[in-house]
């Protein structure tokens, strides 16, 4: 069985970064995001999320075809592929099973959250978190739509090289889904709402911690004579 996946593992090593922007990225892990509003209500959006044979790219699968692709939307529910062939007379028959991702958060409407290695990730020592969130549009009937997957862990593939290769065969998987719900406005890789992940808020939090374990006040008068910062102590108590 051919897939497109196993080709990608084969080529991790020799391949260049592909044109995509990934949000963080390191040789221990990364975060790749899409994000588009469309013009689909949540509800009509959600049904044809949990319907991923009707919009993963079947290249994209182990088996060649989609046609074995579901979804059950509960937690502790499957992601799951299943590997059917014809037999001599022409009957459909499964002879193996996928399991991409497990659902370990569901909101219908909206959030999916699913935990999973994607692809040739499959083999190796990491684990990926893939959210799907949605919210309808503050103005007109339509849904602002994201997906955020972050993936760690240990890999024979250099993380490094394999972030923009998931980032675009995560972003055919992301146009396969909106391509026929009508997109509102261009599509954008930088989600900034209250239920996307806000990396900001993160490294401003990182900042003040620092300054609290000791980082000089930004506002402390140079010394006259080094140029540094001078050393501000702290009164003692009487």
């Amino acid at each position: 069985m051919k897939s497109k996946w196993i080709v990608l593992a084969a080529l991790t090593a020799a391949a260049s970064p592909a044109h995509a922007e990934v949000k963080q990225s390191s040789e221990a892990g990364f975060l790749v995001s899409h994000m588009a509003e469309v013009s689909a209500l949540p509800d009509v959006v959600w049904k044809r999320l949990i319907t991923p044979k009707d919009w993963w790219n079947a290249a994209h699968s182990w088996s060649g075809s989609t046609a074995g692709f579901s979804i059950d939307a509960k937690a502790g529910g499957c992601f799951c592929e299943l590997i059917q062939e014809k037999d001599a007379k022409g009957v459909l028959r499964t002879i193996g099973s996928v399991e991409h991702m497990r659902v370990i958060f569901t909101q219908p409407g909206k959030v999916l959250r699913m935990q999973g290695a994607l692809g040739p990730l499959q083999s190796e020592a990491v684990l990926g978190t893939l959210t799907v969130a949605m919210e309808p549009l503050k103005e007109g009937a339509g849904t602002k739509l994201s997906f955020n997957y972050i993936v760690g862990g240990h890999s024979r593939f250099p993380m490094l090289k394999m972030a923009p290769l998931v980032d675009k065969v995560l972003g055919e998987q992301f146009a396969g889904l909106i391509k026929p719900l009508g997109t509102v406005g261009a599509e954008s890789k930088t989600p900034e709402s209250e239920w996307s992940l806000d990396l900001k808020s993160i490294d401003d939090k990182a900042s003040e911690e620092k300054v609290s374990e000791g980082a000089e006040p930004a506002d402390a008068e140079p010394d006259s004579k080094t140029g540094k910062p001078e050393k501000v102590e702290p009164d003692n108590p009487e």
